[in-house]
């Protein structure tokens, strides 16, 4: 019954942000604004922290700096794709609103994985024990708003048609249930875990920082955009604070 309680309310969640963002399509560039600082706080603040904690514990003779340069491989190699990519986009597109299809897809997908593995922390945590299960629980479903709108906000910034964001959008609701159940059937390695979030943070990192922002800043955006990507940053936080 918990567990039903815990994935339902992160679906909805999840589903909620995500339609909402599809919805207000005359505040795109707020939204684009608000994922970016979601998803490079959750970079920096979540993925990462939680990657160094799972490789420190797992006794692997891995060590922080191959963690760090997967985190960098993430973001180059999202980088590469996108710069390969130009020669098949339209010059039709403002040059900063040409965004690679397919890197927006995998970057959609880089948070919907984040999602598995936020089903696997809360099986963890209730295996350890049910106050800690709760806890981590609480703060999983605290910051699944700001994974719908990233979702949302990554498709629709790399040019993804609404019912394509949708189905990205319902991928990252369930992909918490989707860890949970792999987590008990196909454990991996604590190692392979962190290097993926590593991988992960960088890609975060890169479509905040590299894509979304730049497509809120297109035109003459309004000088207190700053606020609304500081306020995404800041809900990612306030959901860290709460869970630790």
């Amino acid at each position: 019954m918990e567990a039903l309680v815990i994935f339902g309310a992160a679906c909805t969640i999840t589903l909620g942000g995500g339609l909402l963002a599809l919805r207000l399509e005359a505040y795109r560039r707020l939204i684009y604004a608000f994922c970016a600082g979601a998803l490079v706080a959750a970079a920096l603040v979540e993925v990462v922290p939680d990657a160094l904690e799972i490789l420190e514990t797992s006794g692997t003779w891995l060590h922080h700096h191959h963690l760090l340069f997967a985190c960098a491989l993430g973001f180059l190699s999202f980088y590469l794709l996108e710069h390969t990519s130009h020669g098949h986009e339209t010059h039709a597109l403002p040059a900063h609103d040409a965004h690679a299809h397919h890197a927006g897809l995998l970057g959609a997908t880089g948070i919907g994985v984040h999602s598995f593995f936020d089903g696997f922390a809360i099986a963890q945590g209730f295996h350890a024990s049910e106050q800690t299960g709760w806890a981590i629980a609480v703060g999983v479903i605290l910051h699944k708003l700001a994974d719908g709108v990233s979702v949302a906000g990554v498709m629709l910034g790399t040019h993804h048609t609404p019912q394509a964001a949708t189905a990205m959008v319902c991928v990252a609701a369930f992909a918490p249930i989707a860890g949970v159940v792999t987590q008990a059937l196909f454990p991996l390695p604590p190692a392979v875990v962190a290097l993926l979030l590593g991988w992960f943070a960088g890609v975060f990192l890169y479509l905040g920082a590299a894509s979304l922002l730049p497509s809120a800043h297109l035109g003459n955006p309004p000088r207190w955009l700053f606020l609304v990507t500081l306020g995404g940053a800041t809900m990612v936080y306030s959901a860290h604070l709460l869970l630790h």
